[in-house]
């Protein structure tokens, strides 16, 4: 190994990581443990499973905002590299699934026109696919307040704070009817409060500030706070579950440290940059529907519902083996092409 590629920075702990989250984002569409109990299939699922997306979310602030919100860079080709990217990827992922959407009956009924565009732009395309959209509008909303990372990280936090009473403490705002019926209002335009607006912009902020060594926490202190701020998680999802606040579990308050300290501790995991393990993750997230979907047809044609559907854990199980070695199978292709293309350039 050379010089210049031992002081080159390993973020071999935040790709191993990817795939676990894109396990994770499969386990909160199968529910994987509610065949065994419903309780403990939604403390692991919709609480402790809600760091997925926020730590993909805190990746693309990593790599992608620093030199806006910490340096104030000028140049904006990195960040339009980043959204048409994403808007590429959204459109084939969205052409991919428009025929189930269209036989599920996502684009039937009246205001047919309202119904298209709030799907393109917050409620995603298909179910998994709002994190698309939403990752461009938080990095625009960032990008927006680019001069003071102090700036851009109030304003994220004011959002999620806003976000917090249209999703897991809707029914505490629910009695009073003039801030309720303002909910409602923008619930006509967007689903969720989880999206691009209120969601993403506070997870790439805290993604953006971990490049200032600074605002890192190393050793027992990272390992201690994340504890700590999970179990304070499950404490919340509790009261949660319990006091009947929910509209949707998307958004803790507890999941802001908890964030923190996990990204802390992903930057400190040793081992090489993967770019066959980041590629892996994308399609498993992009792909995981389709094999739901065939998984639970399959069941059905040879009888086995019992087993592949009914049966969560093996059906969980089943898609997972099945998305990832269709995505492994797409990253070889892949790379392969741009082999090919490279030695015909050359």
């Amino acid at each position: 190994m050379s010089a210049e590629t031992a002081a080159r920075p390993q973020y071999g702990g935040i790709d191993r990581f990817r795939i676990i989250a894109a396990l994770i984002i499969v386990g909160i569409h199968t529910y994987p443990l509610a065949s065994v109990s419903e309780a403990v299939n939604f403390y692991v699922v919709h609480v402790l499973g809600r760091v997925a997306v926020p730590f993909f979310l805190m990746v693309t602030g990593y790599f992608l905002l620093p030199r806006y919100v910490v340096r104030n860079a000028c140049d904006t080709e990195p960040l339009m590299g980043f959204v048409k990217k994403t808007v590429v990827i959204y459109l084939l992922a969205t052409l991919l699934y428009l025929p189930i959407s269209i036989y599920a009956g996502h684009y039937s009924g009246g205001g047919l026109f309202a119904v298209i565009v709030r799907n393109i732009v917050f409620d995603g395309t298909f179910y998994h696919l709002w994190y698309l959209p939403a990752s461009i509008i938080g990095v625009l909303i960032v990008f927006a307040f680019r001069a003071s990372l102090r700036r851009a990280f109030v304003v994220a936090v004011l959002l999620y704070i806003a976000g917090l009473f249209g999703d897991n403490y809707f029914g505490v705002i629910y009695g009073v009817p003039l801030i309720r019926n303002a909910y409602e209002i923008r619930f006509r335009i967007f689903s969720f409060t989880r999206n691009g607006i209120f969601y993403a912009p506070i997870f790439l902020v805290m993604g953006a500030a971990m490049a200032k060594r600074e605002n890192r926490v190393r050793g027992w202190a990272c390992v201690t706070g994340l504890v700590v701020s999970l179990v304070v998680m499950m404490l919340e999802g509790y009261m949660i579950r319990h006091c009947g606040f929910s509209r949707h579990s998307s958004m803790y308050i507890a999941l802001v440290p908890v964030m923190f300290f996990l990204f802390n501790l992903l930057l400190s995991g040793r081992g090489k940059t993967s770019v066959l393990l980041r590629g892996i993750s994308m399609w498993v997230f992009i792909l995981h529907p389709l094999f739901i979907i065939a998984v639970r047809g399959f069941a059905r044609g040879v009888g086995l519902t019992y087993l592949l559907v009914e049966n969560s854990l093996v059906h969980f199980m089943a898609v997972c083996v099945l998305s990832v070695a269709a995505s492994v199978l797409c990253v070889e292709l892949h790379l392969r092409y741009k082999r090919g293309f490279k030695g015909v350039q050359a």
